[in-house]
């Protein structure tokens, strides 16, 4: 949506009952978002422990091999 749409249906509200949904779901979508953002956060760290484990593990094979031949 478009900020002069979105400029256009704020405008648009009237009675204190969709300005309380509107306020409402603006608190919703900031805790989305953050929540968002922690998840992100998460598979990022995730995905950096994933990647330190495979280098270990073939760090490990190797040091195997060498030893056993």
């Amino acid at each position: 949506m478009s900020k002069d749409k979105t400029k256009e249906l704020i405008d648009s509200i009237t009675t204190k009952d969709s300005l309380t949904a509107v306020k409402i779901a603006m608190e919703l979508n900031s805790v989305q978002d953050k929540t968002t953002e922690h998840l992100i956060k998460l598979v990022a760290s995730m995905d950096q422990n994933m990647k330190l484990l495979a280098t270990k593990v073939l760090e490990l094979e190797k040091r195997y091999e060498r030893s056993t031949n």
